[in-house]
């Protein structure tokens, strides 16, 4: 009956812990995710974490030579993939100067959020980290870029796997709940 209920419900959770099916296309569901990154309360911590949304092309969605400049193995594959594989990807963004705790240093990071097709009307999300750093503090630099001083000593990290699965979890309620389509909302690609 459990199985039943889980192969009737429009979002299932994926065989692995860092990705979740959707009961919709890709397009559908790309618009769906813009859509829910738009209604973040602006005053609240989730709206800094994703603070833009950018659907994959979009001007200010990076070009493959940026993203590959320090790749994590799964972005490294990633960009392996044809354009027409990410044509539904999503890309989001927090504030530039805006850390969160994901289980260890101050912690941030770009989100790639990618839409495979599944068939039968279904979609795979998977989230990729781009960027990955971490604060450790402040720290003295003499050449400093604007002269000697304390300066905030940003680290590269690994992916932190708590980060990914917060904002699987925020998708996933924002799936399963689909919101209503407003008139300013983008349009499908």
């Amino acid at each position: 009956m459990l199985l039943a209920l889980a192969c009737a419900s429009p979002l299932a959770r994926g065989a692995q812990q860092d990705a979740i099916v959707v009961g919709q296309a890709p397009a559908q569901v790309q618009q769906l995710v813009l859509r829910a990154m738009q209604r973040l309360a602006p005053a609240g911590e989730a709206h800094r974490r994703y603070h833009m949304t950018l659907p994959f092309g979009a001007p200010l969605f990076p070009p493959d030579t940026d993203l590959a400049l320090s790749p994590t193995p799964e972005l490294a594959r990633w960009l392996q993939l044809p354009a027409d594989a990410r044509r539904h990807d999503v890309l989001i963004v927090p504030d530039a100067d805006y850390y969160w705790d994901a289980g260890g240093a101050p912690f941030s990071c770009q989100f790639i959020v990618h839409l495979q097709e599944q068939g039968a009307g279904r979609t795979r999300l998977t989230v990729l980290q781009v960027r990955p750093t971490e604060l450790h503090g402040k720290k003295l630099d003499l050449l400093g870029r604007t002269g000697p001083g304390f300066y905030l000593d940003i680290r590269p990290a690994a992916p932190a796997p708590q980060a990914s699965a917060d904002l699987l979890a925020l998708l996933a309620a924002a799936l399963v709940h689909p919101l209503p389509a407003s008139p300013s909302s983008p349009t499908p690609h």
